[in-house]
């Protein structure tokens, strides 16, 4: 499941934010949004060996069956590679009971979904990442040296570092070392996987924001010419037409454009 499918972080953008943000940094980069999109999918695949011991409760839509399968059948083909690189012997059988119980896990999990069926009466997220462990709510709100915990803190470093920190336990024994190395990699994916998610979730509050903002302040940067310090940081890099007229009929040219509403005060003041 790719997280940018989430329509929750993926909103409609308005396109008078669109503009204003192609004026500051360009448009978008085709090549950098592919790299990204695939590092995320890998991170989501890779994080999936330590999100079914410390998730629960997933939705419907992220918790596939084919994930595992995928995760398992990529193990088998590239464990003889990490056994190698991580000098694990002997470790074949204690990665065997692991991945029985990754499996087990899995397909728990993805049957207390089915047990349920598909069902539309808003109770739950489809696709939802899983509720974090009981365990962890106990700390939530306190500080650990100095820092208050919250729900991101939980997601981005503390199961992350619970789970690099039994797999680092684990590389100091030949046997299971390479199950180690695994819950190492998984525990990176893990945090890259839920900073991309918490950052996905903050861009679209900053994008509601700005699109309040470009959309108040058009006015100001058309008609009055305000400088940047007046208008919350947004400027047109370019010299308007020194004629207020026609700055004000480009102002309702660029309001149609966007499919808001003409100023009807601004055509008054024409008229007049």
């Amino acid at each position: 499941m790719n997280l940018s499918d989430n329509k929750i972080f993926n909103n409609n953008k308005s396109e008078t934010r669109n503009i204003f943000v192609e004026t500051h940094f360009g448009k978008p980069n085709i090549f950098i949004a592919l790299l990204k999109e695939f590092f995320l999918a890998f991170a989501i695949y890779g994080s999936s060996f330590i999100e079914v011991f410390l998730r629960k409760r997933f939705g419907e839509r992220y918790m596939s069956i084919s994930h595992p399968i995928i995760t398992t059948i990529l193990i088998f083909y590239f464990g003889g590679y990490f056994a190698k690189l991580l000098r694990a012997r002997n470790g074949f059988s204690f990665l065997l009971i692991f991945i029985l119980i990754y499996l087990g896990l899995s397909i728990k999990h993805r049957m207390e979904i089915s047990k349920y069926g598909t069902t539309y009466d808003f109770k739950r997220f489809s696709l939802s990442h899983g509720e974090i462990a009981p365990f962890w709510y106990k700390i939530i709100g306190k500080r650990i040296f100095g820092v208050k915990i919250n729900e991101y803190t939980v997601k981005v470093v503390l199961e992350p570092a619970l789970a690099f920190l039994v797999g680092s336990i684990l590389l100091f024994f030949s046997f299971s070392r390479l199950v180690g190395g695994i819950l190492i990699f998984s525990a990176i994916c893990f945090a890259i996987k839920n900073f991309t998610q918490a950052q996905l979730g903050r861009n679209w509050v900053l994008d509601i924001i700005d699109d309040k903002i470009c959309s108040e302040l058009n006015y100001d940067l058309f008609i009055e010419r305000k400088p940047s310090q007046e208008t919350k940081g947004i400027y047109l890099p370019i010299e308007l037409p020194e004629e207020e007229e026609t700055r004000r009929m480009l102002y309702n040219a660029f309001n149609q454009s966007m499919g808001i509403e003409e100023d009807i005060w601004v055509n008054d003041e024409l008229d007049d």
